[in-house]
This record gives structure tokens, C-alpha cells and sequence, in this order.
């Protein structure tokens, strides 16, 4: 009985560590792309930056409007000062979330950032990515909290 014990519990251990490595690779490649698309984002190179969007938002919005609203709304933000990665989190279903039922289960990526543009004060970004069906982190949503500046453009 004791063996039985010992063999079980190290299978569990096994698969838990197991699962933990995978968890920080899938983090750390999903890390890689939001670096890129933040990369192409604060570059100005909006095109490059709707490639890595999912098929998901692609299907929603042509790429002309898309880089128009971006290029808009990156104006609005002012110069680029920095970006911190505050939390880091991996999903593979949404239950007991406001996303529940209108996302798939697969693996998702949840990145919370502190970010500093020249016209906005306490600018939050949190950026989501999901693995495609060729296993490619791209972002599926893209959100900010922050407060107007004295030189924010509307």
C-alpha cells in the first residue's frame, strides 16, 4: 500500500511540475508577441501591428479603419515613455469570468502593464492573446485605463 502511495504521489508531482513548466513556456513565448506588437504599436507601424491581431478582431475590422482608429487613438496618448509588465496570467477556459460563453476554450494570456505616454497620467494597459489554430500567440484584445493630462488630445 505504501508503494501504491509513493508511486501515485509522484505521478501527481510529476504532472504538476510538468504542467507548471508549460504554463511559463506558453507564457513566455505569449510574452514574446505582445513585446513585438507593443513594439510595432509605439513605432508607429500600425500595419505590422494589425498582422499579429487575431482572426477574431480581423473579421471585425478592416485594416485601413483599423490603423486610422489606432493612429488616432496613439496621437491622443502623446510620446511613448515606458511600459512595465505589472501581472501575468494564463488561461485555458473563462468560467466564473465576464468573458464566459463568448470565448472558446483554448490558451489565452493575460498581460496587466503600467505604461507612461506624455499625455495621459496612471495609464493601465492590459492586453490579451490566445493561441491560433497553428499555435501563434496573436492579441485578441487590447484595453487601457488612464487619465487625461493636461496636453491629452481628444
Amino acid at each position: 500500500m505504501k508503494k501504491i502511495f509513493i508511486i501515485l504521489f509522484t505521478l501527481l508531482f510529476t504532472n504538476t511540475i510538468q504542467s507548471q513548466i508549460s504554463t511559463e513556456h506558453q507564457l513566455k513565448q505569449a510574452s514574446k508577441a505582445a513585446v513585438k506588437w507593443f513594439n510595432n504599436l509605439n513605432s508607429e507601424n500600425y500595419p505590422g501591428s494589425y498582422v499579429d491581431l487575431s482572426y477574431e478582431i480581423k473579421n471585425r475590422f478592416d485594416s485601413l479603419d483599423w490603423i486610422l482608429g489606432v493612429e488616432q487613438m496613439m496621437i491622443s496618448f502623446g510620446d511613448f515613455a515606458g511600459r512595465k509588465e505589472v501581472s501575468r496570467q494564463f488561461r485555458s477556459n473563462w468560467e466564473g469570468t465576464d468573458f464566459a460563453g463568448k470565448l472558446p476554450d483554448g490558451y489565452y494570456a493575460i498581460f496587466q502593464y503600467e505604461s507612461k505616454y506624455k499625455n495621459t497620467i496612471n495609464h493601465a494597459e492590459q492586453l490579451i492573446l490566445h493561441q491560433d489554430h497553428r499555435s501563434k500567440w496573436r492579441v485578441l484584445d487590447f484595453s487601457y485605463d488612464f487619465t487625461e493630462g493636461t496636453d491629452f488630445k481628444d
